[in-house]
């Protein structure tokens, strides 16, 4: 009997599915088939990619509810959280689509007489994906669509603890037109992963998860010198500058840190606040959490659901629990079911910056806050971190806002919101140790393409030409003659 795991629903600790625990035979067997398929997607003409990958958003719009309902119980997100994912994955791929058809390569010119210089935009080839359980969905979308539309076959392993929505997105690029063998998912655990990330079969991959792990899969790729794409998450500074209006601001701000329960890569969790206005805003805050709906994820009134499983509740506890040994206050903290995999939102006082939970990664509803004097000592703070994908500011001045969108050390920068609006038109990816590349945007489907150059002369018609020289113009160079005809680049390199 094939060897299974159980995916658990994070509000209920109930079970919903059995799948099948993936090994290395079944990898081989899934880069097997995406070698052999690829060609057959590549020699599509680029308008029947787009119609495919259109079509593929269209499916996803068409079976919203049953996606959305899916995810929920798969990741533990709220339903309007869940609606505005299944929604941005359609997006994708309606966005992705426009590149297959309109992708192309550039006139190179040259001083060289009678020779034409172009390159073209080839596939990459099979492209690997190691994705997170967060935003399952929507971490597969954001691989399979440019990926695709590049013209490369994909092999996916979602992450056990969330792989429903990704094997349903392998059924609908199946529907839609995408040649079989193109879009492969195994799911599994670490070591179905690590046979993916060792396979001398794939052409590039892209991991999303922890630091940690990335060094791991990083140094697999390294022994078959693979590309990569690396998505590590964060710990991204929002801002509050005392101009704002709290009255209007506070929601959207304790929602940037506590989004699908903090467990987004994103989530503005450490919360910077000028000091005019610190007691003020920790007070509004503390009475807003306090307040906060936590319940089951498909209950519609809930506005923070679980955490995605048993180990990572007691993984964000534990965060909190150090910082309160270490002299930290939890200024507020909601009320939580007992039943499934909840942890409170909490809001902490009295966190320094060299303090764990103000510096590594919660992926949980613990937002801590700190004070700030002045727009430099807040640059200052916020940048002291090794990561770099995201951060906030709010503030009425524009100059202000201009200044920290330029300086601020982070891939993406919200002004006056936070994770409000996302576009799979604007490229996503940060720096330092959130990783490398870009995912969406135009840079997206570039991510997985190679440019060939072509040097293009009419074939010899008899003599020597005059001007066959692939060197320098006329100012000397590798091989050239005092005088008469100079060589040629094949006379000049034997």
């Amino acid at each position: 009997m094939a060897a299974t795991f159980t995916v658990w629903n994070p509000s209920t600790g109930e079970p919903i599915a059995e799948v099948a625990d993936g090994a290395g035979a079944d990898v081989d067997r899934a880069v097997e088939s995406a070698r052999g398929a690829r060609h057959e997607w590549w020699a599509l003409a680029p308008y029947e990619r787009e119609r495919v990958l259109r079509r593929m958003g269209d499916l996803i719009e068409e079976r919203r509810d049953g996606l959305v309902r899916l995810e929920s119980d798969d990741t533990g997100k709220t339903l309007s959280a869940a609606v505005d994912d299944v929604d941005f994955a359609a997006e994708i791929f309606h966005f992705c689509s426009a590149h297959a058809a309109r992708a192309h390569g550039e006139q190179v010119p040259l001083s060289e007489r009678g020779t034409l210089c172009y390159t073209v935009l080839e596939p990459i080839g099979v492209v690997g994906a190691i994705t997170s359980w967060n935003s399952a969905l929507v971490i597969a979308a954001a691989t399979l669509g440019p990926a695709l539309a590049a013209g490369c076959a994909v092999v996916l392993k979602p992450d056990q603890q969330a792989p429903l929505t990704t094997l349903e997105l392998a059924g609908i690029a199946a529907e839609a037109g995408v040649p079989a063998g193109c879009v492969n998912v195994v799911t599994g655990g670490d070591d179905t992963g690590a046979a993916l990330a060792e396979h001398p079969g794939i052409d590039k991959l892209t991991f999303t998860g922890s630091v940690d792990t990335s060094r791991t899969v990083l140094r697999a790729l390294a022994a078959n010198g693979t590309p990569s794409g690396i998505d590590t998450g964060g710990k991204s500074p929002n801002i509050v500058f005392a101009d704002v209006d709290l009255e209007a601001s506070l929601d959207p701000i304790l929602r940037g840190g506590l989004t699908n329960g903090g467990q987004e890569c994103c989530t503005g969790a450490r919360i910077l606040v000028e000091r005019t206005i610190f007691d003020e805003f920790v007070e509004r805050a503390a009475a807003r959490v306090l307040g906060m709906r936590v319940g089951d994820a498909a209950d519609p009134a809930t506005e923070i659901g679980p955490m995605v499983s048993a180990g990572h509740r007691d993984r964000v506890a534990g965060f909190v629990e150090r910082a309160v040994g270490q002299g930290v206050r939890v200024h507020a903290q909601a009320e939580a079911p007992t039943t499934g995999f909840f942890f409170p939102p909490t809001l902490l006082e009295g966190v320094t910056e060299t303090m764990e939970v103000w510096r590594q990664e919660v992926f949980g509803p613990a937002l801590a806050v700190g004070a700030f004097d002045g727009d430099d000592d807040a640059l200052e703070k916020a940048n002291a971190s090794r990561y770099g994908l995201a951060a906030g500011v709010w503030t009425a001045d524009i100059d202000r806002a201009i200044r920290f969108v330029r300086e601020l050390d982070a891939g993406l920068v919200w002004v006056n919101s936070y994770l409000d609006v996302l576009s799979p038109a604007a490229p996503f990816g940060g720096g330092k140790d959130s990783g490398f590349g870009s995912w969406l945007g135009v840079p997206g489907p570039l991510e997985f393409s190679r440019a060939k150059t072509a040097y293009v002369r009419g074939a010899p018609t008899g003599g020597r030409s005059d001007r066959l020289s692939g060197g320098p113009r006329s100012s000397g160079g590798l091989g050239q003659s005092s005088g008469g005809d100079r060589p040629t680049r094949r006379d000049q390199l034997r």
